[in-house]
Formats: C-alpha cells, sequence, structure tokens
C-alpha cells in the first residue's frame, strides 16, 4: 500500500512539472472568444487550430454566431445595453466605425507603434487601411473581396471576341457585353451588381474613378461630381447591353452566369469559384481586375477585418497574437484554403511557398492580387443612419442600371437625400 502511495505522489508530482514545463495543463490553458457572421465560421476555425497547434496553451472559441453582420453588431450592442461582457474579438467586413465611435474597438495603433517587429506593422499597407477610422487604426484584415469582371469565355468567343485578350477599361467591356447580347435571348450582354450590401457597388465605382463618398473631413458629400456622374454612366451603359430587361437579383445574376445566360458579370471576387464549380467543363471563367482610372483610383474592399474588444491588457495581447498569426504566412494560407477571401498580406505570400503555390493554381487569382496596391476598405458615412443610406443608394443605383432614371438625375438626387442624414448643410 506505501509503495502505491508513493508511486502516485511520483506520478502527481511528475504531471504538475509536466505543466509547469510546458503550459498544457487543461485548468490553466486560456480561451479566446471569438465573434463573428456565421459565414466566416469554418475560416475561423481553421484558423483557430493553426494558431492552437503553435500556443498549445490557448483556446479559440468560434460560438455559432448570426449569418449577417448587421445582426451580430446588434447582438454585441444589445450585449453592452445589458451589461454582459463583450468577445475577445470580433471579426467583421465592415462596421470598425460603429464600434469605434461607441468606444468598444480597442485602437491598435499604439500597439504597432510599440511592436514594429509585429506582422500587422510590417504588412501591406491594406491590411491596417481596412481597419482605418478617421485617424486611427481600429482593426486588422487578414483576408480580402474585391470587386472583379468575369467573362464567360464562350459566349465571348461566340460574340467575335478573343477570350485571351480580354478588355480591361470600361469602354472596351461594354463594347464586348453589347455584342454578346446581340446574340439574342436568353443571352443576357452584361450585369452589374448594383444591390451590394452597405452601399459598397457606388463605392466600387465611385473609387475606382478617383471619388469619395465625403470629403476628407466629412463636411461635404461627393457623390455629385465627375467621378460620381462616370460612375453611374457605367450602370446606365450596363442597363443599355441587356441588364435593364432581365429583373434579377444580384444571387439570380450569379446562377444565371453560372448557367451560362450572362456574357459579363461585375461583382464581387467570392463569385469567381463557385462560378469556375459551376461552369465545369461548359465554358471558361475568366477573371479580369475591376477598371481602374490611372493614378487617382482606388478600389473599394470587403473581407474579414479583427477588432480587439476586451479592455484586458493581458487578453488585449493574447488577441494581438491572435491577429498576427492570421496576417502572417500560416494564417494566410489557411485563408485561402478555407474561405472564399483571398490572401491580402503580399510580404507573407512572398515569405511562402506554399502559399504562393496554392495561387499559382488558381489564374483568376490575379484579378483580385493585381489590384491589392489601391485595396482600401470599405468606407462608412458617419453617424447612425448607415442603413437608411445603404437602402436609398441602392435604390437609385438600380433605378439608373434599370433605365428608369439618368445618371446625372442620381447624382443630384443622391445628394439631397443623403445630405440631412450626415448633417451635412448646403
Amino acid at each position: 500500500m506505501i509503495i502505491i502511495v508513493s508511486a502516485l505522489k511520483q506520478l502527481m508530482c511528475g504531471l504538475s512539472l509536466a505543466a509547469v514545463l510546458f503550459g498544457t495543463s487543461a485548468a490553466y490553458a486560456e480561451t479566446l472568444e471569438i465573434a463573428s457572421g456565421s459565414d466566416n465560421t469554418k475560416m475561423l476555425d481553421a484558423i483557430g487550430a493553426g494558431f492552437e497547434a503553435e500556443n498549445p496553451s490557448v483556446k479559440i472559441k468560434v460560438p455559432p454566431g448570426p449569418r449577417s453582420y448587421d445582426e451580430l453588431q446588434q447582438d454585441l450592442l444589445r450585449r453592452v445595453t445589458i451589461g454582459q461582457s463583450l468577445p475577445d474579438l470580433v471579426v467583421v467586413g465592415s462596421g470598425q466605425r460603429l464600434y469605434a465611435e461607441r468606444g468598444l474597438a480597442v485602437r491598435l495603433d499604439p500597439f504597432i507603434a510599440a511592436n514594429p517587429e509585429l506582422e500587422i506593422a510590417r504588412a501591406s499597407p491594406v491590411v491596417r487601411e481596412k481597419g482605418r477610422v478617421g485617424k486611427a487604426i481600429y482593426g486588422a484584415a487578414f483576408g480580402v473581396g474585391t470587386p472583379v469582371v468575369i467573362f464567360n469565355s464562350d459566349l465571348v468567343r461566340k460574340a467575335g471576341g478573343d477570350p485571351n485578350n480580354l478588355p480591361t477599361d470600361w469602354d472596351g467591356v461594354l463594347a464586348l457585353a453589347q455584342k454578346i447580347d446581340r446574340l439574342g435571348s436568353p443571352i443576357i450582354g452584361g450585369y452589374f451588381e448594383a444591390d451590394g450590401t452597405g452601399a459598397i457597388s457606388l463605392l466600387w465605382l465611385l473609387q475606382s474613378f478617383g471619388g469619395h463618398f465625403m470629403n476628407g473631413d466629412e463636411t461635404k458629400l461627393e457623390i455629385n461630381t465627375p467621378a460620381g456622374l462616370e460612375a453611374m454612366n457605367v450602370l446606365k451603359g450596363f442597363g443599355e447591353v441587356g441588364q435593364a430587361k432581365a429583373a434579377m437579383t444580384r444571387d439570380q445574376a450569379r446562377q444565371a452566369f453560372a448557367a451560362g445566360t450572362i456574357g459579363v458579370l461585375a461583382g464581387t471576387s467570392s463569385t469567381i469559384a463557385p462560378a469556375e464549380k459551376a461552369a465545369g467543363n461548359r465554358f471558361k471563367v475568366l477573371a479580369k481586375p475591376f477598371p481602374v482610372k490611372p493614378q487617382v483610383g482606388t478600389i473599394a474592399t470587403v473581407g474579414p477585418i479583427a477588432s480587439i474588444m476586451t479592455k484586458d491588457p493581458e487578453r488585449q495581447k493574447l488577441a494581438l497574437k491572435f491577429i498576427d498569426f492570421a496576417v502572417g504566412p500560416k494564417g494566410q494560407q489557411i485563408v485561402g484554403e478555407n474561405s472564399g477571401y483571398y490572401p491580402l498580406n503580399q510580404r507573407a505570400i512572398g515569405a511562402s511557398p506554399e502559399l504562393k503555390s496554392l495561387l499559382a493554381q488558381r489564374p483568376n487569382a490575379n484579378a483580385v492580387l493585381n489590384r491589392l496596391d489601391v485595396a482600401t476598405g470599405w468606407y462608412a458615412p458617419p453617424g447612425p443612419n448607415g442603413p437608411r443610406i445603404y437602402t436609398i443608394v441602392t435604390d437609385h443605383l438600380l433605378r439608373v442600371v434599370g433605365l428608369k432614371e439618368a445618371p446625372e438625375v442620381a447624382v443630384k438626387a443622391l445628394t439631397k437625400e443623403i445630405e440631412p442624414l450626415v448633417n451635412v448643410r448646403r
């Protein structure tokens, strides 16, 4: 009996020493909670597994979340109202402005300045810029989706175009779409996703011509401008090459493209992989970068941005460590393998042969990667009226692309209707 007790004591001492040396005791493991929309769950679980492999004492917890970012925001605000604790991190495609203005998100600038060796500090500028609110950084992006233009190679060829020499500006894109449209029903020449969430469709076009939703100090709308008019004229052009006669939603248009009845589709890069899969051997999906005006144009992007919510200094360090992993080579590879987003940290891409190989197998990825040099965040206007503003924008964009409202009328109407909602006075 004495021998058994002695052996048990030795075993327990050995286990305790191992726990101290290796930090693997479940009782002392730290849990990092990450809130996000359900669309990101698979990706975050995969990144979490990779992070846990390098940090055995940490458990990444990604509770089931609502599907939309808007629902997630409302849930977080409700938790604040009733005094519930917030997650350590929140991952959304936009909304940093709301969290920053409510004092919920933590500024990353001090961490970046104090730790220049961090991957966040050395990463491509878009990693930080997507999390910018005003003059401060409130989040870091680790995946990106950009607007792209995708073509049905079969319809391009039938219309007399060259799939190996596709147009790269709007005049050329619309001219080719017009030829495709002339192939006749049920073929539609082109479709622009004008009903994007959060006015993103307007931002794509407006910024690509060098414009902005508002001026730098946010005292004036900049929609009724030459850039705004050029943006609306592109929409009108898509209406004229078939979209106006096709009463389809964005999701229906994606299905129609996959079925082979739309020649040119302008929208988000998340459509590329599903379209490629659906097209199979019937036709090739060819993607080109979204046209941008040289020297002045930029690209509004979507994609996951991580913001730190915890106010505990030690947990902030742990959250920052997770973000740094996601932005680094291993995390960026996981993003590429487990989501419809693309890696955006060019430094990490250059440092990872595996990631380079992964992207080399996806020739259409260049439609995204070749625009990262002008990629920016997803702008949100000041104040609480974002949802109303987005509805107004979408309504006018749909009227323009449906040929029910002239471009010059639309830019004036948008300005008049939105000005009161952002407290801009004439």
